[in-house]
């Protein structure tokens, strides 16, 4: 293939950042409250679901989770920055070099205020050719909409399509649409070892 012809498609979060629940559930914590700690997993799932989608705005998401809570909004926001302050560096800048000869994007589940964290800190403004977020697109992984709706956006052939996510069912959704190479992530060097052998012209089998 020509340069660029082939599109490598990235999950973020378990893939280029480090979750760190703990951290978040820490930074929430109200000392000397008897009985055992709220924690994030306390939190109705409609909260951070609707977030995610765009469909509740970013005062609104602060303010629910500061009531649940009982802690101050400034709180909240560095619960969420410590649940993506660490990246996995080595990756980052493989991926990097991998732009170099081809197209590289983003997918990903997310909102607003991780993904200015890590855009921010981890990763710097520009590292994708483009991105696809689940706030701004109002679809999420593994909803077989939003990655036929990002092949759709791509116009990309689905046996150019190289696809990285750490959560089994969304391979296995895009896989169902048509998406040839995809790889589920446990181990960075792993991956990038194999992304470089697909880069060069191998393939899975």
């Amino acid at each position: 293939m020509k340069k660029r012809e082939k599109i490598f498609i990235f999950d973020i979060g378990g893939v280029f950042v480090k979750l760190d629940p703990a951290s978040r559930d820490r930074a929430v914590s109200r000392q000397g409250i008897a009985g055992p700690p709220l924690r994030y997993g306390d939190v109705p799932e409609a909260i951070f679901r609707d977030f995610r989608l765009g469909r509740s705005a970013e005062p609104d998401y602060v303010e629910a989770l500061a009531k649940v809570f009982g802690v101050p909004s400034e709180s909240v926001y560095a619960a969420e920055h410590a649940y993506v302050a660490q990246g996995f560096e080595e990756f980052i800048g493989f991926v990097r070099k991998l732009r170099q000869d081809h197209r590289v994007v983003c997918l990903s589940n997310n909102q607003p205020i991780h993904w200015r964290y890590i855009s921010d800190n981890l990763l710097g403004s520009g590292y994708f050719d483009r991105e696809y977020l689940s706030q701004e697109m109002g679809l999420e992984k593994p909803d077989r909409m939003i990655f036929q709706a990002v092949s759709e956006a791509e116009g990309c052939s689905e046996k150019d399509v190289f696809f990285i996510d750490d959560i089994e069912e969304n391979v296995l959704a895009a896989r169902e649409i048509g998406w040839q190479h995809c790889i589920v992530h446990r181990d960075p060097a792993e991956t990038a070892e194999l992304l470089t052998a697909l880069a060069a012209g191998h393939t899975l089998n």
